[in-house]
């Protein structure tokens, strides 16, 4: 299998694949999508919440702001974002302080809650690794190809986009090294019968 890059630009992501089935282009799309770790806010606690919004629309609102993602030193790590807002102000995903500087909101500026004049909002959020076959929220990029149903070797074109610090590239490369440690642990399992 060959991979070209024709289109590299931070989160997105553009090439051509040659050598390749459309079984292996279909585990690399599924790869990329649902077996790739990310951070998502998992649980919400609410020490103070007389806004508008119940606490469990709230929390569900959080669970879908990206973070950042570092692999390294966050294995098992309680990563702890709070916010204190008193209206009247919109809050937006950038009032949320991260207790690891590693791992914080990816996006600054989605909103979150407008609050009106005496509203407050005071809770801590607990994020946690995970992937999409956990929960949507865990999902860190998109993976789509397409190719020409007439060729017998068909070339395949690829588009990634990553939403979150890593690059198109390095959710790629990630991804293949998921495919390839799983063919190992098929082969070995295959060795053993």
């Amino acid at each position: 299998m060959q991979i070209e890059i024709l289109k590299n630009e931070g989160p997105k992501l553009e090439g051509k694949v040659k050598g390749a089935s459309v079984g292996i282009m279909n585990a690399l799309r599924r790869a990329v999508i649902s077996d790739l770790e990310s951070f998502a806010i998992e649980e919400v606690d609410f020490y103070e919440n007389n806004s508008a919004m119940f606490n469990d629309y709230l929390a569900n609102r959080l669970g879908m702001i990206p973070l950042t993602f570092e692999k390294s030193d966050t294995e098992g790590a309680d990563i702890t974002l709070a916010l204190n807002a008193e209206g009247p102000c919109m809050v937006y995903s950038r009032d949320l302080k991260s207790s690891d500087e590693k791992i914080r909101v990816y996006n600054d500026n989605v909103p979150i809650i407008k609050l009106a004049a005496n509203q407050k909002l005071r809770l801590e959020a607990h994020a946690t690794r995970g992937t999409m076959k956990k929960h949507a929220k865990f999902q860190c990029a998109i993976f789509s190809y397409e190719y020409d149903l007439e060729k017998k070797n068909p070339e395949f074109g690829f588009f990634v986009e990553s939403y979150n610090n890593l690059t198109g590239e390095e959710q790629l490369i990630r991804a293949l090294k998921l495919l390839g440690e799983k063919a190992e642990m098929l082969l070995k399992a295959k060795e053993l019968k």
